[in-house]
């Protein structure tokens, strides 16, 4: 992080009289510092820790100054600092700051174009740190000013130096109409307790855990799940999110369920490019004009960022792209009539057995019983609610009844099935079954 060591003023020794004088007048240089401004700047390597500086800097007649340095070619930020000052004798100036305000900017362009800082903290008082919270010494030169850092000499100009509280303002309100609605949300998608695609954003940062499943192939390695990381932009006039996609995972192929729980069956080259596009519209993130397909992403607490989940923080630690990468293992081949399966469950009675205890445990679903089980086949079966039915290839089927045995007739008959990847439906829909697909995966684990 860029601090005020890098500044104009810097902190170099002096030991002359700093004798505060009433008037300009009264000191020994020439210049007029009171009530006037000054320019200056530093051409630097280019590099981030030695970038380009400019300078501005006002006096008022009452003690108090502002200072205005914009950085770029190596590092694109803004600092901002007010405080007081005194004028020793010999014309030289201390300065004391009170206050600093600190932006970045995704680019130079940003920062010269009057766009939204990435990110703006305020200092004050005890949160000021080391380089900002001591006596800052500035020579007089008679004809220009003097630094003490990087010798930068600041001449008098006609060209105002901002006012800082509204500089403040302005520039907060940029940063709160570009990343307010979004920072500390999360957008996921399916419903699930542990979604499988989901979006986090803190200040201008995001972290995408990205996973769909096509509907249309039911195959073991049909699912595909990444992970993308960087900055992002909002442009409120055409509802457009920009990613700036600064880190991004290889792409991992399987069952969804089991990618989730970082297995995979292959894998190949990262999905994305340098950017990606969401379109915002009624708290929803819907991704445009990309090579590969999303599941739309919602808010489900657009008011409270403090229920809207996935939280950033959470996902940068589960999920941050070397973390994905390093725990993406390889899992074991099954063949298409659905082995892994059948490893578990070698006969369609074994698969009956687990799905009673399963649900005799429970009070409400204690009188659970098969009253059909086949091998192979197909049912027609729902990926969420208000989708197209599909026929999907199934290792077991089971049609069973949640009423007394001998009281069917009650009962509205249901269906449940298993898939080669591991996936389970059930009911009177068929429709997935989250909770049950997560039950088979931990068992078969075990």
């Amino acid at each position: 992080m860029l601090f005020f060591g890098l500044i104009l003023a810097g902190c170099g020794n002096n030991s002359q009289n700093t004798a505060s004088s009433n008037n300009t007048e009264n000191a020994v240089k020439k210049i007029v510092i009171k009530g006037h401004n000054f320019k200056g700047t530093h051409n630097g390597d280019g590099s981030s820790k030695d970038p380009d500086y400019k300078y501005s800097m006002y006096f008022d007649k009452d003690g108090h100054f502002v200072q205005d340095i914009i950085s770029s070619n190596g590092f694109s930020g803004r600092f901002t600092e007010r405080g007081t000052y005194t004028i020793a004798k010999n014309g030289d100036i201390t300065m004391n700051i009170v206050s600093v305000t600190e932006e970045r900017f995704a680019s130079d362009y940003d920062l010269s174009n009057g766009e939204a800082p990435i990110s703006i903290v305020q200092r004050e008082g005890n949160t000021l740190n080391a380089a900002e919270d001591h006596a800052i010494k500035i020579k007089n030169k008679e004809t220009y000013l003097l630094g003490t850092v990087n010798n930068v000499k600041l001449y008098p100009t006609d060209k105002k130096t901002v006012n800082y509280r509204k500089h403040y303002q302005s520039e907060m309100s940029k940063y709160n109409s570009s990343y307010g609605k979004f920072s500390n949300h999360g957008f996921t998608s399916n419903g699930m307790d542990t979604p499988m695609n989901a979006i986090a954003f803190k200040g201008s940062n995001f972290i995408w855990r990205y996973g769909y499943q096509d509907p249309n192939n039911s195959s073991k390695d049909s699912a595909v799940m990444a992970v993308f990381e960087g900055t992002y932009s909002y442009d409120s006039s055409t509802r457009i999110m920009t990613l700036n996609v600064s880190s991004q995972s290889n792409s991992y192929y399987g069952d969804l369920m089991s990618l989730g729980g970082f297995e995979y069956q292959k894998s190949g080259k990262p999905l994305a490019g340098k950017t990606l596009k969401l379109k915002y519209v009624n708290n929803t993130l819907t991704l445009v004009g990309s090579g590969f397909t999303s599941w739309t992403m919602e808010d489900s607490y657009p008011n409270d960022a403090s229920q809207s989940q996935p939280k950033y923080d959470d996902y940068i630690s589960s999920y941050a792209v070397s973390t994905f990468d390093s725990q993406m293992h390889k899992g074991s081949e099954s063949d298409s009539n659905g082995g892994s399966v059948k490893e578990v469950f070698p006969t369609k009675e074994d698969f009956v057995d687990w799905l009673t205890d399963y649900y005799q445990k429970d009070d409400d679903t204690s009188n659970f019983h098969a009253m059909e089980s086949d091998e192979g086949g197909t049912l027609p079966v729902l990926e969420s609610f208000g989708g197209e039915k599909k026929n999907v290839p199934m290792v077991y089927r089971i049609y069973y009844s949640f009423a007394e045995e001998g009281n069917e007739v009650s009962d509205t008959g249901k269906n449940i099935g298993i898939t080669s990847s591991g996936k389970i439906y059930s009911g009177h829909d068929i429709m997935l079954d989250d909770d049950l697909t997560q039950a088979y995966s931990d068992y078969a684990s075990n």
